[in-house]
């Protein structure tokens, strides 16, 4: 019995000390240099896939920080206004893509293109109104994208 107890005491002595014994710090995440966050490419097509009664295709040429855009909207059944338009922007400190734009129903405002999931996100604002008939079709939508089409 008393070498059992010797034999505990001089195991917790040796395990005390360990226990006890400050961790070393934890080294701070250092991002390397050079190493820069890669920038998303959105360069592609893309078609409205929340909303079956309206069509809406976007075709974006995305280079660096630039970027231009082309779309063409209208009602799957053909009836009602069917506006094309283009802008220019640029790649944001969030990640997005922020445009401004001009259809040719003469209207002018803003867009932001961005990831939302596995699908993007389409936020067309638009700020001078010269043709309402155009507005219905924009708003918040969601796109996916698709192969590119020979029209």
């Amino acid at each position: 019995m008393k070498r059992l107890i010797t034999l505990l005491a001089l195991t917790a002595a040796l395990a005390l000390p360990v226990a006890a014994a400050p961790k070393k710090p934890a080294k701070p995440a250092v991002e390397k240099p050079g190493a820069e966050k890669v920038a998303p490419d959105f360069t592609g097509h893309y078609e409205r896939s929340d909303d079956a009664k309206t069509v809406f295709i976007l075709i974006i040429r995305h280079n660096g920080d630039s970027a231009e855009m082309e779309f063409s909207a209208g009602r799957a059944d053909g009836s009602g206004a069917a506006p094309d338009g283009s802008g220019k922007g640029k790649l944001n400190e969030k990640g997005e893509l922020e445009f401004t734009f001009d259809d040719s129903f003469g209207n002018k405002g803003t867009a932001i293109f961005k990831k939302a999931g596995a699908a993007f996100q389409l936020i067309i604002k638009p700020e001078t109104v010269a043709d309402p008939r155009a507005v219905k079709l924009y708003g918040t939508m969601t796109l996916k994208r698709t192969a590119d089409r020979e029209n």
